[in-house]
């Protein structure tokens, strides 16, 4: 499957009740990004694993890519990921905005991932103009990780802008900055293009209780109740988490708040 085209600006909108996703109006944050400034991207990759290969032999592999994707250009955060659904694998990339990561998802990159696999990696494009990480100084690159990552996706209620949703996000930051166990969220948006117009989020947790605590039935009531329609919430195993060695691809801070030590 081919990447579908990616926007460079945040010329969006999206309204009312992210408030169901904790949000809290916080009026003093209610800014967006520089238009000027691109916006950063998250890339989910899943290419189906052989059934013939156990997991623990697939994350050897991850292990051994570490050091490519430590300084990759463009690349501030990655989790390889395990699909809990399907067992595909692959990884949660965060770009630092659609250029880079049109750069890496080449034309080539997939020629090779089909030839090298046996089979075409899926690879999905989600706007994140506001992310958060809750860990002080950032999140540490673990190669042992229990943690878990959860992609939700809710479709946009009729006549919410894209500008109207990234203030609502930038109001919830003080709601997710106080979520046990959530150790980053990235807030997203379809791509303009996209078939499907969605908000939501990409969360990285400290494992899965804290993941199911947060996703409990009574959540899923709510978003149903709210937008009249069921929350897609899809569930990774992030074995290894690795962030940037190279401050080049820091995000920048415009679009990402960290938790300071």
């Amino acid at each position: 499957m081919k990447p579908q085209s990616l926007p460079t600006s945040t010329a969006h909108t999206f309204g009312q009740t992210v408030a169901l996703l904790g949000a809290i109006a916080s009026t003093a944050m209610a800014q967006t990004a520089p238009s000027a400034e691109p916006v950063p991207v998250i890339a989910i990759v899943k290419v189906a694993k052989p059934w013939y290969a156990p997991k623990a032999l697939v994350v050897s592999k991850m292990r051994d890519t570490i050091p490519q994707y430590a300084r990759l250009s463009g690349l501030s955060f990655k989790a390889f990921s395990f699909e809990q659904s399907s067992s595909a694998y692959g990884g949660i990339y965060f770009w630092q905005n659609a250029s880079s990561a049109q750069a890496w998802f080449s034309p080539a990159w997939h020629a090779r991932v089909k030839q090298e696999r046996g089979s075409d990696a899926d690879v999905r494009f989600l706007e994140a103009p506001l992310s958060i990480d809750n860990t002080p100084g950032g999140t540490p690159a673990n190669s042992d990780s229990t943690a878990v990552a959860t992609v939700v996706q809710i479709g946009v209620p009729a006549g919410i802008s894209r500008e109207r949703l990234v203030s609502e996000f930038l109001a919830a930051v003080p709601t997710y900055q106080k979520v046990p166990g959530l150790l980053r969220k990235h807030f997203t948006l379809s791509a303009p293009d996209a078939a499907t117009t969605t908000f939501g989020g990409v969360y990285l947790w400290k494992d899965a209780a804290s993941a199911q605590a947060w996703f409990n039935e009574a959540w899923h009531q709510r978003v149903k109740k709210t937008y009249g329609q069921e929350a897609v919430v899809e569930w990774f195993d992030t074995p290894i988490l690795l962030p940037t060695q190279d401050a080049a691809n820091a995000p920048l801070p415009s679009t990402f708040r960290i938790a300071t030590p």
